[in-house]
């Protein structure tokens, strides 16, 4: 299963899945197991911020960064360079937001300088939405400059980083991440169903001066604030096994240290990419800089079909591969090579059986 999320699991995090069940609500081990999995979390994004867990795929984190930061009538900057940067403006427009767009074509990623001069153009902008990496068109944006940018501006910035934690640095306290948005069957390779999502101070007391409530119960952060870090209580019950699942992941990518996974990511990201252009393939991004080590899309060649191409290679090779959706549709494959999945050995195969499928398609 080579797609950008979910990733192939590692075995040894199955197991830890199949353990018996815990009772989140009562029993002090989960406690302790879902703290120290927090901790760990903190690390990979290098933050000190409150951080908490959803039940739910990683759009449950962007819609409650969303849903507690901006109230009705609030100017938004959406940066935008793909269909989660899209997303986000349609969720600051369910929420109410006004939001102030600044794009770039799915290929290419925004500048700092573009975002900079949006924000001279709209001084009241207090709040901007941000994708990391965008997995349908593979690209990565300039996470510190842009940082950097909203920081210069007082903004508190919402960053999505599904797809680049434990991937690629993140950094979120330095690089002036207000709110880290995560997801558990990416990167870190566990069975989808925990979103994550840290908040700042700063975060905080914009939602604390709120003068309308959320409008969400369950996205609701204040609940989380009011029972989770306040008296130790769970607003509701926990998916345990994903916890002990994801937990089980993380000490796994401690064990072999961050550096020596985002040089992995990287050595088998240019693996992938070279050897494609190598076919003859194109990338989907317009230049090698903004392409992301997680994941490889590439141009699908003339006269090839994207559905039968990874029907082929699923039958023929037992691979699993991704299209896009949306403009991209049909246009481009995609390779997810993070996680689990960012070893060479598993690149190699796949890499030699499309070379094989796109020969058998001509």
């Amino acid at each position: 299963m080579f797609t950008p999320g979910p990733t192939d699991v590692h075995p040894v995090v199955l197991r830890a899945m199949a353990e018996p069940l815990i009772n989140p609500d009562i029993d002090v081990r989960f406690f302790k197991i879902y703290d120290s999995l927090c901790n760990k979390i903190r690390k990979v994004a290098g933050t000190k911020n409150s951080l908490f867990l959803f039940a739910g795929e990683g759009m449950v984190a962007l819609d409650s960064a969303v849903a507690n930061l901006v109230e009705p009538g609030d100017q938004v900057l959406s940066i935008s360079s793909g269909v989660f940067g899209d997303g986000f403006t349609d969720l600051i427009k369910n929420y109410r937001g006004k939001p102030v767009v600044v794009k770039s074509e799915y290929d290419d990623v925004v500048t700092p300088n573009q975002v900079d001069r949006a924000l001279e153009k709209n001084p009241r902008i207090r709040v901007a939405t941000f994708v990391h990496c965008e997995t349908p068109s593979g690209t990565i944006s300039p996470l510190r400059q842009i940082g950097k940018v909203c920081n210069d501006h007082d903004l508190l910035l919402i960053t999505d980083a599904v797809s680049t934690l434990a991937g690629v640095p993140v950094n979120a306290d330095k690089n002036h991440v207000d709110i880290c948005l995560g997801a558990s069957q990416k990167c870190f390779s566990s069975p989808p169903g925990l979103a994550i999502i840290s908040v700042s101070d700063r975060a905080w007391e914009r939602i604390k001066r709120r003068k309308t409530g959320v409008e969400s119960f369950y996205l609701d952060l204040k609940t989380w604030k009011n029972m989770w870090l306040k008296d130790r209580t769970f607003p509701y019950t926990q998916s345990t096994s994903e916890v002990v699942a994801l937990n089980k992941s993380l000490d796994l990518i401690l064990e072999e240290g961050l550096n020596s996974i985002y040089n992995r990511h990287s050595v088998v990201a240019e693996y992938v990419r070279s050897s494609c252009e190598k076919m003859g393939l194109n990338l989907f991004p317009k230049r090698q800089e903004i392409c992301s080590d997680t994941v490889t899309v590439l141009k699908i060649p003339s006269g090839i079909g994207e559905t039968k191409l990874r029907e082929r290679m699923r039958t023929k090779h037992g691979i699993i591969i991704a299209g896009s959706w949306g403009k991209l549709a049909g246009r481009v494959i995609r390779l997810g090579h993070m996680g689990y999945n960012a070893q060479k050995a598993k690149a190699e195969r796949v890499v030699e059986a499309l070379s094989e499928t796109l020969k058998s398609s001509k």
